[in-house]
């Protein structure tokens, strides 16, 4: 089922036209994801979700948001801040603790 995914034409220029056609195909995308703005859960089958391109130094996430809370962007990111982003998406961060600024 296709997925409810907006891809800019930012986010496709970094990603490729390739991975953003399997994105919107929905191959490469998740049907539930938590919101990367709100952090509350989200669908992307059932409700429109934006992609969002975190990019640093040396890596680069890609994240989804609701379309209500964050337009399809990239945005640039310290390498410190992309990978305590990582970290804490891992688990590495411990609980309560708070989330590294986007």
């Amino acid at each position: 089922m296709p997925r409810m995914l907006d891809v800019s034409d930012e986010v496709r220029a970094e990603i490729g036209d390739e991975e953003a056609d399997r994105l919107l195909a929905g191959d490469n995308a998740p049907g539930s994801y938590d919101c990367t703005s709100c952090r509350t859960p989200g669908d992307s089958e059932r409700e429109p979700t934006s992609t969002v391109l975190f990019i640093g130094d040396e890596t680069a996430v890609l994240a989804f948001a609701h379309a209500g809370c964050l337009p399809s962007q990239v945005v640039q990111v310290t390498e410190e801040q992309l990978q305590g982003a990582v970290r804490s998406i891992g688990g590495d961060i411990p609980p309560g603790a708070p989330p590294p600024p986007p």
